[in-house]
């Protein structure tokens, strides 16, 4: 989000509520102040305020908890697979991957990868190579990279099925959006064993770039889908 001028006063107001959480301001397990405290703070109207977290709730950004008060969104593992996992059945519903760690290592950063992380060409990244099966059925290589530095001691965890809680939950990066690119490959070597396919299978190849409150890439992850009796769904709004 960047400054507006010129701008509705709730829009104006949505921007200084999202610096103060870009600041750390408020943590992630305590509620916001209420509407009639921001008001106050703010002076401006409730409904002013009402509004702009209107807009933040609509970004994904905030959510609001029925009779707790707002929040900064987090990503439990249920939020996180029906947002962000774009994989489903031709009937439209969402299988749950299953995951299966097959590494999480240390390396240095390539320099296109640096350059997509917006982090020092060399910089040390954390690699996780996983497979992940849907309805029993091997179907993603997925290569997951993100900045030791932003996440000292990553590759010593047990890492869960969805990572974005535990970016939230461990080290206090919410993600908020991500960016997807999407295009037909063919299989190399390392997907082909994984996946168990001939070298000639079709394979869907999702590159995706998460950001964080501070709209800030975080993590890069290239993902080889074996699709068969799966599709990509993705909704326009």
């Amino acid at each position: 989000m960047q400054k507006l001028f010129n701008a509705p006063l709730y829009a104006q107001i949505r921007e200084e509520i999202f610096a103060a959480l870009r600041s750390g301001r408020w943590s992630a397990n305590d509620p916001l102040p209420s509407e009639t405290k921001l008001a106050s703070e703010f002076s401006v109207s409730q409904g002013t305020i009402r509004k702009a977290i209107d807009d933040l709730v609509a970004q994904n950004i905030l959510y609001r908890h029925q009779g707790r008060g707002t929040f900064i969104r987090r990503h439990d593992e249920q939020q996180s697979l029906f947002r962000f996992f774009n994989l489903s059945r031709t009937d439209g519903t969402k299988p749950v991957p299953e995951s299966l760690n097959i590494h999480c290592k240390t390396r240095k950063g390539l320099k296109h990868e640096c350059l997509a992380l917006q982090v020092p060409t060399g910089d040390r990244f954390i690699e996780v190579l996983r497979l992940r099966r849907l309805d029993g059925q091997p179907v993603i290589l997925e290569t997951i990279l993100v900045s030791q530095q932003r996440f000292p001691e990553l590759n010593k965890r047990d890492l869960p099925n969805t990572l974005y809680e535990l970016y939230s939950d461990d080290y206090n990066v919410h993600i908020t959006r991500a960016e997807e690119q999407i295009q037909a490959t063919l299989p190399d070597a390392t997907v082909i064993s994984h996946l168990n396919i001939e070298p000639t299978t079709p394979l869907l190849e999702i590159r995706r770039i998460a950001f964080d409150l501070h709209d800030q890439p975080v993590e890069l992850r290239i993902s080889q889908c074996v699709t068969g009796s799966f599709v990509y769904t993705c909704s326009l709004n």
